[in-house]
Formats: structure tokens, sequence, C-alpha cells
């Protein structure tokens, strides 16, 4: 099989299974299945970052869009300084050891980074917003020790 053969079946598997997948979502729309995260809310309620961050959570404050935006610029500027697995790939093969390393190295590192986000996110929040983010917290430690 030439490159330009598997290239073109490469393309149309992918386009296939987007396909699928797309399909699929509609169905569980029109189902009303509510096993789909975003049916159930985990990741609208918190905006981009969902629910389920503690970030996500941050959103549910009411903050001013200053805040909202430093909260952003904080995020970004995290993500900015992670490397891309993407790297691992040239046009020419993968580096499957780089892979590897690039990995473990984010494994490593996003506990840090979270922390990090974290300490400047809340260090913008005023004295009332931070006793809300503590009470949100609670309720969602509660929801989710009632689901165990």
């Amino acid at each position: 099989m030439t490159t330009r053969n598997k290239m073109i079946s490469g393309l149309a598997l992918s386009t296939l299974l987007a396909t699928g997948l797309f399909a699929g979502n509609e169905q569980m729309k029109r189902d009303g299945n509510s096993s789909c995260m975003m049916k159930k809310g985990s990741m609208d309620k918190g905006g981009k970052h969902g629910e389920r961050s503690v970030i996500g959570i941050f959103k549910r404050l009411n903050l001013t869009p200053e805040q909202d935006a430093q909260i952003e610029k904080i995020v970004l500027e995290n993500r900015a300084n992670m490397e891309s697995f993407d790297d691992a790939f040239t046009k020419d093969g993968f580096d499957k050891a780089k892979y590897i390393k690039i990995m473990n190295e984010k494994r490593d590192n996003m506990l840090k980074s979270n922390a990090e986000i974290l300490e400047k996110s809340y260090a913008i929040l005023t004295p009332k917003q931070k006793e809300q983010l503590k009470v949100l917290m609670d309720l969602r430690k509660e929801k989710m020790d009632k689901k165990l």
C-alpha cells in the first residue's frame, strides 16, 4: 500500500469515526440519556473547565469580568508551559521514547501546575468569594460521597 493510499484510508476512517460519534451524540440527546456528561451538566456548569475541577467551581462564584479574565490568563499561561506529546511525531515517524518521556514529565508536572493555578486564582478572590468557594467544595464533596 502506497503512502497516498494509506493517507486516503486514514482520512476515510477518521471521517467515518467522526460521523459515527456525532450520530451517537445526537441519539443520546434525542433519547434523553442521562449518562451523557453534557446532559448531566458536568461540563457546562463550570464553563470550559467543568464542575469537577476546582477552577470550574471558581466560575460559579459570580466573578467580576476582571477576575474571570485573570483566572483565564493564569490557566492559559500554565497550559502554555506544558510540552505537547505532538513533539514525539515527525513527518518521518514516531519517537516512542520521546513520547514516554514527555508523558512522564506531564504527569509529574501536572500536580505542581494545578497547585500553582489554584494558588494564584485563590489569591484574587474576595473574602466572601473564598467562603462561597469552601461551601461549594463541601457540597461537591457531599454529592460525590453520595455517588459512592
